[in-house]
């Protein structure tokens, strides 16, 4: 994006002693620095250079000039039609004819905004139907703070997990050994240092005891393959341990700040033989029908907010699985289904409040990190099925609503080895547990399903019996009213 200063912006941005320091020079200042930061290009006007040297302090002027140099200049911009017609002849010596040449940029498209606290400039901005594009400083500002990308450390609530700059990121780490056979040894070194580490990129780290065993790096570009809106491209995806889930929790992480940012689509590039392909493609990314021209690489594409359209051609459980985990198909039938609260904490660690009275538990373990994960009990139900809401009830002493999920696959079954197969590393009951859990007489309710964004403010059941929505506490997983579901889910805060 293409932005060109007024010469009353670029004046108090370029002080040539103290006397020249202006109220907004820092306002200035944090413009050009945050225009930088994203990306965008600062212009002046060659034009613009007769405003310096209008200047009779020949010390200051010849200072400023030496300024003027560094930036990017638009030159020989034809003069637009709108303007020939709406401002005819106007002098070369008058100032008129600097805030014409200013706006006629504007007009030729030649940048995107103009930046300019003049407000002749706006007046005249607003007789040729460019008001929208001329900005004064403060509106000027507020746009470029809304392009950046939020500080990821606010959202970050896992103990394992942090935002962090890849210039901070050890290179010669053996965490990057097997890119470097994919990657041609020191072709990759020499991308991570110049495009990474120079580049000053984002990433997300997982660590375990001082140890990176997981690294997603992230940057915002440009519309690019049928993507439209703002893209948020993953760089690297790497883990150093297979079957913990950690793959899950980075992604998991990475759509919690996309949802921040405001984002409309994250892409991925991978070779077909590459294992994560079928990871992405478990969480809603779907395979761009062309190759990455440069290396043959598959794209993976994952739009992020669905249309109406979205809701009506998709099945609820792949609609559920293309959007979660803040989009889900919200006209399924809606349960509550009571945790016990140490098991509520394992399952869903980041629900945890920091006054707990819980134990410590070990923030690697794969049911922790997972969206995809599995639910046991022995409830009699056959109501419960593909695509059904979960609202999980913290039970006994805590009484509260804090986390949902949607359900993928409903079994029943009696044999440890069976449920223990099918769970794999989702659920929190070890063996011996499950084996116990099988004894009765009655068959084994396994839930799997996804876990969605939960609740900012946990919700009391007290509230629910307050608003005559549900009966007494629930023991067993139980069905909820249209009017009940409803009123939860106008608690989540999106």
């Amino acid at each position: 994006m293409n932005i060109l200063i007024d010469t009353n912006i670029f004046i108090p941005l370029e002080l040539t002693s103290l006397s020249d320091m202006e109220p907004e020079t820092h306002s200035i200042n944090e413009l050009y620095r945050k225009a930088k930061e994203v990306d965008y290009h600062v212009f002046l006007l060659d034009t613009q250079k007769k405003d310096v040297e209008n200047d009779k302090n020949e010390e200051r002027k010849r200072l400023r000039l030496v300024a003027f140099e560094k930036y990017e200049l638009l030159k020989n911009v034809k003069t637009t039609d709108i303007i020939k017609t709406i401002f005819p002849n106007i002098p070369e010596d008058s100032h008129d004819f600097i805030d014409i040449a200013l706006l006629n940029a504007v007009c030729a498209n030649a940048v995107s905004i103009l930046v300019t606290n003049d407000e002749g400039i706006h007046k005249k901005a607003k007789k040729i139907g460019k008001e929208d594009f001329v900005y004064y400083l403060a509106d000027a500002l507020d746009f470029i703070n809304q392009q950046l990308p939020q500080n990821l450390k606010v959202d970050i609530s896992h103990p394992v997990i942090k935002s962090e700059k890849c210039y901070n990121i050890n290179i010669n780490d053996t965490f990057f050994d097997s890119l470097r056979a994919d990657y041609d040894g020191e072709k990759f070194n020499n991308w991570f240092k110049e495009k990474c580490q120079n580049g000053h990129r984002d990433c997300l780290v997982i660590q375990d005891n001082d140890k990176m065993v997981g690294l997603c790096i992230y940057k915002f570009e440009e519309p690019c393959y049928g993507m439209n809106g703002k893209i948020l491209k993953i760089c690297t995806f790497k883990l150093s341990v297979s079957g913990n889930k950690q793959g899950e929790l980075l992604l998991r992480k990475l759509f919690d700040y996309s949802y921040i940012s405001e984002v409309d689509w994250i892409y991925v590039t991978a070779y077909e033989k590459n294992y994560i392909c079928q990871f992405f493609e478990n969480f809603g990314f779907e395979r761009y029908n062309k190759l990455k021209e440069d290396s043959g690489e598959l794209i993976f594409r994952k739009q992020m907010k669905p249309c109406s359209e979205d809701y009506l051609r998709l099945a609820p459980l792949d609609f559920d699985i293309r959007f979660c985990p803040r989009y889900f198909n919200t006209e399924q039938d809606a349960f509550l289904v009571p945790v016990i609260s140490s098991y509520h904490n394992m399952l869903f660690p980041e629900a945890i409040k920091e006054n707990s009275l819980f134990p410590q538990l070990d923030y690697m373990d794969s049911y922790s990190n997972a969206m995809r994960k599995a639910y046991l009990c022995k409830s009699n139900t056959n109501l419960v099925q593909a695509g059904s809401i979960l609202f999980f009830y913290k039970s006994h002493d805590v009484g509260t609503i804090e986390t949902c999920g949607i359900v993928e696959r409903v079994e029943r079954l009696r044999n440890p080895d069976a449920i223990i197969s099918l769970t794999g590393k989702r659920t929190v009951y070890q063996r011996s547990e499950i084996e116990t859990m099988c004894k009765g007489e009655k068959d084994i309710l396994v839930l799997l399903f996804r876990q969605t964004e939960g609740f900012s403010k946990e919700i009391h059941f007290s509230e629910l019996q307050k608003q005559k929505l549900v009966g007494g506490v629930p023991q067993s997983i139980t069905k909820l009213s249209e009017e009940a579901k409803k009123w939860i889910l106008k608690q989540r805060p999106f």
